[in-house]
Parts: C-alpha cells; sequence; structure tokens
C-alpha cells in the first residue's frame, strides 16, 4: 500500500476510535455528553455565548450539524438559544446554571480521558506529531 494512502487510513481509523473511546470514557464517567456535545460545551466553557454559525466555524462543521448538537444539549438543559439584537436570524447560545454546575467535574474527566488515552507517549513525541498534524491539516487548507 502506498505510504500515503497507509497514512490516510489510519488517521481515519484513529479519528473513530477516538471518538468511540471518549464516548465509551465519558458514559462510564458519568458524564451526560457525548464527543461532539463535550467539545461544544467545552468552547462555550472556554469563550463564552456565541453565535451558532461561530461555533460551527470553530468546530469545522455545517450549521446544520451543529443545529443538532445543540438542539441535544438543549434538551439536556445545558444551554439555551438567544436571539442576537444584531441579526435576529441568528440565535447566540448561552450555558445554563446546569453547565456551569458541571464544569469542573466534566472538564477534569476529560483530561484524565485523554492522559489515559496518551499514556506511555513523552512530550517531545507528542509535540512531534502535534506539529506532524498541523502541518496535514495546514496541507488540506491550501487546496
Amino acid at each position: 500500500m502506498l505510504l500515503s494512502k497507509e497514512v490516510a487510513v489510519e488517521i481515519n481509523l484513529t479519528a473513530c476510535q477516538l471518538k468511540q473511546f471518549i464516548a465509551s470514557k465519558l458514559k462510564e464517567q458519568g458524564v451526560p455528553l457525548t464527543p461532539e456535545q463535550f467539545m461544544l460545551i467545552d468552547l462555550l466553557w472556554n469563550m463564552g455565548a456565541m453565535t451558532q454559525q461561530k461555533l460551527a466555524d470553530l468546530m469545522h462543521k455545517d450549521k446544520n450539524s451543529v443545529t443538532k448538537l445543540v438542539d441535544a444539549i438543549e434538551r439536556k438543559g445545558f444551554v439555551i438559544r438567544q436571539q442576537s439584537k444584531e441579526d435576529r436570524r441568528s440565535n447566540i447560545l448561552i450555558l445554563t446554571d446546569k453547565a456551569n454546575e458541571l464544569k469542573p467535574d466534566a472538564k477534569q474527566k476529560g483530561i484524565d480521558i485523554l492522559d489515559s488515552m496518551l499514556e506511555g507517549i513523552g512530550e517531545d513525541e507528542l509535540r512531534r506529531f502535534l506539529a506532524t498534524l498541523k502541518k496535514i491539516s495546514n496541507n488540506m487548507n491550501l487546496g
């Protein structure tokens, strides 16, 4: 198999495995979120209220996918939508008290899950790997 094809296949398989791993660990840890829901809420925890479009851009997802994610976490009581005063077609997403109460415990559990996934891999190796991933990502953005 060509090396480039092997790399692409391995990245795809690893991405799928990563989502499954994190989903099972979140469930095991009692965090009531999927990996994508966690990522969305974590962006709101870190950056504050924002529009669905801004979230879609940050998550590299289309607006429809983000709408489905927001619908799900809204049903769970973690976020509310508020119509933007500047653009009535746009919704601002605001975390609820329930989401803010979840934050300290969930963030620590998320870090612990990622640390367990990276166990036995040195910091230098991780930095090189991250640099390589960023190069791959940049190459895709050039096309």
